[in-house]
């Protein structure tokens, strides 16, 4: 597994190249102990990917930022008693917990062009990672490809800046492929 770390450590730095050759990965196979031993950027984008994953297999765009902060500090401090199983596995295994009232919601399904487009890189980042996590799960495809993902930020941020009142998955669903 120490390959798959490795593979995501190279990738995440080839993403920005557009020559480079195709790097996927199989988000099924990211044990606890690949997870854990994440730099904080790559298990940023992991945990986003994967909380879109699962929010489409509950049925959910809503996102509550405690609970997503809750969640993945809840994941990590598992995954440190249990290196060998996958945290797909786990989180399949989990059971969705209402969110608690107060907590600021961000319905995913209605994030304009604008507001993603005004969004900090990071941000834009974590929203993409998300988002490529939920269509991913509408296709039952548990694979992270980093230039299609790369490919696909990039025609969606152009399609957006003529855009900006359209919704950013109808973007997506105009401009990815």
């Amino acid at each position: 597994m120490r390959k798959v770390l490795l593979c995501l450590a190279v990738a995440m730095t080839l993403v920005p190249g557009s020559s480079q050759a195709q790097v996927t990965l199989d988000m099924s196979r990211i044990t606890c102990a690949d997870y854990v031993a994440m730099a904080p950027a790559q298990a940023r984008i992991f945990s986003a990917w994967m909380s879109g994953w699962f929010n489409h297999k509950w049925g959910y765009t809503t996102m509550g930022l405690d609970d997503f902060a809750r969640n993945v500090a809840s994941v990590r401090q598992w995954c440190t008693t249990s290196p060998q199983a996958t945290v797909m596995g786990a989180l399949e295994r989990s059971i969705p917990q209402p969110a608690p009232g107060g907590q600021i919601t961000i319905d995913m399904s209605l994030i304009t062009c604008k507001q993603y487009s005004s969004s900090d890189a990071e941000r834009r980042e974590f929203i993409a990672s998300w988002i490529s996590g939920y269509f991913r799960a509408s296709r039952s495809q548990p694979v992270f490809d980093f230039q299609r993902f790369a490919n696909n930020k990039k025609a969606v941020e152009n399609y957006c800046k003529k855009r900006g009142g359209e919704t950013l998955m109808s973007a997506i669903q105009n401009t990815a492929r």
